[in-house]
């Protein structure tokens, strides 16, 4: 663990002296990910301070058991995909940065048998998320971001009652989002 964390200093020493102005981004496009979950995202900035956030993700997992068991034992694919879209709006604005606070929303489902149940059904999960984030930029185009903040997470289990949580939430080192703009 701390190799990793002198790992993530040493890059960000290093980067510092990269860093370019903050600018206007309204009418970009950026490719990247909020959340690794959905690694496949997109940022639109509407105006200098508004910006909608989209990202998708998806695993197809080979040899998961059959449902209903057979004789001799079979194996199927299974799938679990996750859609997410979230509000970034700029509070404040330095050379090098931008504070945001962000509303967003993930969608989750998952196949009963990539979470160790037997069943051929989904589990559905649901975020809420608000918090503050920051994006840094290293460049004319491209940027580093990290959040935390509030989440309420809502587990829908193929059987059984629904579950509502509360609670905190921030990424790790290991989960900062980018972009790179064009």
């Amino acid at each position: 663990m701390h190799k990793r964390i002198s790992i993530a200093a040493l890059t960000l020493i290093l980067a510092l002296p990269a860093l370019a102005s903050a600018k206007d981004m309204s009418g970009r496009f950026g490719l990247g990910y909020f959340t690794s979950d959905a690694p496949i995202g997109l940022r639109y900035w509407f105006g200098p301070k508004l910006g909608v956030d989209l990202g998708f993700g998806f695993s197809v997992i080979d040899g998961v058991p059959a449902f209903p068991a057979t004789t001799p034992p079979s194996t199927e694919s299974a799938m679990d995909f996750t859609i997410e879209a979230g509000l970034p709006w700029i509070i404040h604005s330095s050379e090098q940065a931008n504070l945001f606070l962000r509303a967003g929303g993930v969608l989750g489902i998952t196949d009963d048998r990539l979470v160790g149940g037997t069943t051929d059904e989904t589990w559905t999960t649901f975020d809420l998320l608000l918090g503050p984030g920051a994006e840094v930029f290293l460049g004319d185009n491209f940027s580093l971001e990290g959040t935390h903040g509030l989440l309420i997470n809502v587990v829908s289990p193929p059987v059984g009652d629904s579950e509502t949580n509360f609670g905190t939430v921030a990424g790790s080192v290991t989960e900062i989002g980018f972009h790179y703009y064009f």
